[in-house]
């Protein structure tokens, strides 16, 4: 894989993380079951780690979007 097609893989998984972030987070304010709560947490964590790393091989690479 080029370095291209790399970045657009990580644009394309940082988009998927941030909707996946905002669509656990609407959850989580609609549920009151504590133990579903606590699982959705993990969860929401798991996935800012990652979007986290996702976003900082995207700044290490510096690249721009055509």
């Amino acid at each position: 894989m080029d370095e291209r097609a790399y970045f657009k893989e990580l644009r394309r998984r940082e988009k998927e993380l941030l909707e996946r972030i905002e669509k656990m987070r609407k959850t989580m304010n609609e549920t009151v079951e504590l133990n579903t709560l606590g699982f959705m947490s993990e969860l929401l964590e798991e996935a800012k780690k990652e979007l986290s790393m996702v976003q900082e091989k995207l700044s290490s690479m510096g690249m721009r979007e055509d």
